[in-house]
C-alpha cells in the first residue's frame, strides 16, 4: 500500500506532504440521543446521508473510572439496540465511507480523562479496550473529544498536557500495530489559552490523521450579550481590542497553524445549530445586545436537546411559518441571525456554510466536519430539499483536492 503521508529530509528541509490526491474531508458527526427526539424530530441511522459525508462519526462512548475500560454510554441502544453495528454496517452500501466513534464529549467532563492519563497502567488499559472495541464492532477509527487537556474549570491539571501526548503516542502505536489503517481523530478548541496548557500542537498533529476544531459555540450566554456563536471573520465593530477579537473560525483555524500544525490536518467545523437568547429589552435587537442570563438562554424547540439551542431544522421552519421573525445579517462575522420580541437566534445557513467551504479550499484546510448531521433539514420542511446544510458541504468540497502542505524549514 502506498502510504497517504510522507516525510523527506532535502537539504536541511523538512517537508510533510500529502498524496496529492487526498480528496477534501467531510466529516459528520452523529448524535445517538436524536432517536429519542419526539415525533418527527426523532433521527434514526437510516436518516444519515451517508453519501454526502467521507467520514461519520459516532457520538459518544465514554471512559470507566473503576476499570479503565471504555465505557459504553447508552447499552440498550447502543448495543442491544445494534447501533454500533448498523452504524458501522453503512459501509456496506457505501464502502469508501469511514465510520469512527468518539469518545467524551461535553457531558463526560474532563476529570476522568486527567485521572487516566495520569498513570500508566490506566492508559494502558483503556487503549487495550479501544483496540478490542474496534475490532468487535468494526469501526475504522477513534476520535478522542477530551474536553479539555489541562482545563482546571474541566477536573484537569497542569500535567494533562504531558501525559496526554504520551497517551497519543501509545494509542498511535497501539492502533498502528494492528495494521487495519485505524485513523485517529481529535476534536480540539481554538482559544489559544486552552492550547496553551494541554496541547503540544507539532507532536500531536504529527500523530493524528486529522484535528477536528471546534469552531463553534464562540460566543454563548456566559458572555452577557447576544451574538453568533460561529462567526467568520473578526468583526472590527464588535469584537476589535476585547478578548474575543481573534475567537472566530478564520483566527481559530490560523492559530493552529502558527502553533505548529499542518493546514492539511485541520478539518474546520461548522454548527447546525443556533444559539438563542432572552433579550433584556425587545428594542435592543443587534449584536451585542443585553440579555436576560441563565433562564434557559432563550426558549427551547420541540425537538431541541438542550436550553439555548436550536437545530437548524427548527430556525428554518420556525422563520418559515412565523414572519414576525426578522431575518437580520453580520456583515463582518458574514452569519445570520434574527429576533422577534424578546427572543434572539444566532445560526448558521447554507449561504454562510458556503463561504466556510470557499475558506477551506483558499487555505488548504482538509475539509470540514459538522456538528451535527442529524440537526440539519433532512424532513425538508423548509423547502430547500432535504438536507441543505449537508449538501453545501457535498457540493462545496466533492471535487476539493487537498494541497501539499508548504514546506518549513527543520
Amino acid at each position: 500500500m502506498i502510504p497517504r503521508w510522507a516525510v523527506a529530509i532535502l537539504f536541511g528541509v523538512v517537508i510533510v506532504a500529502v498524496d496529492a490526491q487526498t480528496p477534501g474531508r467531510r466529516a459528520c458527526y452523529y448524535e445517538s440521543w436524536a432517536a429519542y427526539r419526539p415525533g418527527e424530530g426523532a433521527y434514526d441511522i437510516d436518516d444519515i446521508p451517508a453519501d454526502l459525508c467521507t467520514h461519520l462519526i459516532y457520538s459518544f462512548c465514554g471512559v470507566s473510572n473503576v476499570t479503565w475500560e471504555i465505557l459504553v454510554l447508552d447499552p440498550e441502544l447502543d448495543v442491544q439496540g445494534k447501533n454500533y453495528e448498523r452504524f458501522t454496517g453503512l459501509k456496506t452500501k457505501y464502502p469508501d465511507l469511514k465510520t469512527t466513534i468518539a469518545v467524551g464529549g461535553w457531558g463526560e467532563g474532563g476529570k476522568k480523562y486527567s485521572q487516566m492519563v495520569s498513570v500508566p497502567e490506566r492508559r494502558a488499559s483503556f487503549i487495550k479496550s479501544i483496540v478490542a472495541f474496534l475490532h468487535q464492532y468494526n469501526f475504522d477509527g477513534f476520535d478522542l473529544d477530551w474536553e479539555y487537556p489541562g482545563a482546571s474549570d474541566r477536573g484537569g491539571q497542569y500535567s494533562d498536557k504531558d501525559n496526554f501526548l504520551l497517551f497519543v503516542q501509545e494509542l498511535r502505536a497501539a492502533m498502528d500495530a494492528e495494521a487495519m489503517g485505524w485513523e485517529l481523530t481529535a476534536a480540539v478548541p481554538v482559544a489559544r489559552f486552552r492550547l496553551q496548557e494541554g496541547y503540544h500542537v507539532p507532536e500531536l498533529c504529527g500523530l493524528l490523521d486529522a484535528l477536528h476544531l471546534m469552531t463553534y459555540d464562540l460566543r454563548g450566554n456566559w458572555c452577557n450579550f447576544a451574538d453568533v456563536h460561529s462567526m467568520l471573520y473578526t468583526r472590527p465593530t464588535w469584537d476589535k481590542w476585547t478578548s474575543y477579537e481573534t475567537l472566530n473560525v478564520n483566527d481559530g483555524a490560523l492559530l493552529w497553524v502558527e502553533f505548529g500544525c499542518p493546514a492539511n490536518k485541520l478539518v474546520v467545523g461548522t454548527p447546525f445549530y443556533a444559539r438563542t437568547y432572552t433579550l433584556a429589552s425587545p428594542s435592543m435587537h443587534d449584536i451585542h445586545a443585553g440579555i436576560k442570563q441563565w433562564i434557559g438562554g432563550g426558549n427551547p424547540g420541540p425537538y431541541t436537546e438542550a436550553y439555548g439551542t436550536l437545530a437548524y431544522f427548527e430556525v428554518c421552519k420556525m422563520m418559515l411559518d412565523d414572519t414576525a421573525w426578522v431575518p437580520e445579517y453580520d456583515d463582518e462575522g458574514l452569519v445570520p441571525y434574527t429576533y422577534k420580541d424578546d427572543q434572539w437566534v444566532g445560526y448558521e445557513d447554507p449561504d454562510s456554510l458556503k463561504l466556510k467551504m470557499d475558506l477551506v479550499k483558499e487555505k488548504g484546510y482538509l475539509g470540514a466536519m459538522t456538528w451535527a448531521i442529524d440537526q440539519d433539514d433532512w424532513h425538508n420542511w423548509c423547502g430547500l430539499g432535504a438536507n441543505p446544510m449537508m449538501n453545501v458541504i457535498y457540493s462545496g468540497l466533492k471535487d476539493y483536492v487537498v494541497p501539499e502542505t508548504t514546506p518549513k524549514k527543520n
